[in-house]
């Protein structure tokens, strides 16, 4: 994958409200998206940059024209459409505890400039794959998606220094690692482009998924992903964490993939792959009906 140069235009509103455009001259799936806090770009346009199919080596898709149901409709909205009681019913019917979701509820979520009181809530949920372990020229286990499978072991997967807020297993299990309370970077943008502006703007989710190599590839690469990508346990739990930080912010937080944010960085991300967005997002329009209709 070729990376060509780049400009960054960033911008930051007296009121702390930010506004950062990045463009390059590259092909037009290869541009980095523009990013903003005003209604110069909406939410749904953003989101149809940041959601581009992400391929092989981090190729990436056009941008797309629509947005499905009912991530149309949300991201449509000037606030939130849920109530932290009404999630919570559905969480306590269901033995999911906030503590494994991102934190509490009744909690914020981060803000930008590194949490400045005056910088904007956080705005981009993005989604990242793990991209481990490399199995390389062996084929994937057969057990991956069970919950004997090593890989799915959150206790392994969440020690050390945190790379995410979030991890969710292939079994859909969740922890958190770093409240959304608290700022995290876990993108090549946010340090490196963007600075510390960014910092608390973005709420990240690591997804476990292993990979293999493609032999057209270097030696040891990892571009080849299970497909599908992800269980569907996966999915509802991954739109469990999205519902609940969109209520902590009181407005429907924009998914992100991580290599649409990485566009045109050298060493750029490639994840996630084989990551289904309309299976995704049918995951999410029912578990809203299911979170609205729980008594």
């Amino acid at each position: 994958m070729n990376f060509l140069k780049f400009r960054l235009f960033l911008l930051l509103a007296v009121t702390a409200s930010f506004l950062f455009i990045f463009q390059g001259q590259a092909l037009a799936q290869s541009k980095p998206c523009k990013l903003a806090a005003t209604s110069e770009i909406s939410s749904k346009d953003q989101a149809k940059c940041l959601l581009r199919p992400v391929s092989k080596f981090g190729n990436l898709g056009k941008n797309l024209s629509t947005l499905p149901v009912p991530l149309d409709r949300l991201l449509s909205l000037p606030t939130i459409d849920l109530d932290k009681d009404t999630l919570r019913r559905y969480l306590k019917a269901n033995n999911i505890q906030e503590s494994d979701i991102g934190g509490s509820l009744d909690s914020s979520i981060s803000r930008g400039n590194n949490n400045s009181s005056r910088a904007d809530l956080a705005r981009y949920f993005i989604i990242h794959d793990t991209s481990t372990p490399n199995f390389e020229d062996r084929n994937f286990p057969a057990n991956i998606n069970d919950a004997r499978w090593s890989g799915n072991d959150l206790q392994q997967l969440t020690q050390g220094e945190p790379v995410a807020h979030v991890f969710v297993n292939r079994v859909g299990e969740s922890a958190t690692t770093v409240n959304f309370d608290t700022p995290w970077r876990s993108t090549g943008f946010e340090v490196d482009i963007c600075g510390v502006p960014c910092k608390g703007m973005f709420l990240s989710v690591e997804m476990v998924q292993p990979r293999r190599s493609d032999p057209s590839g270097g030696n040891g690469n990892d571009a080849i992903a299970p497909n599908p990508g992800f269980t569907d346990s996966q999915l509802d739990r991954l739109a469990i964490v999205y519902v609940a930080a969109s209520v902590r912010r009181g407005k429907w937080m924009i998914p992100a993939f991580h290599a649409s944010l990485d566009a045109e960085i050298e060493g750029g991300h490639d994840d996630p792959q084989n990551f289904s967005l309309d299976n995704w997002s049918e995951h999410l329009d029912n578990l809203l009906k299911q979170i609205r209709t729980t008594p």
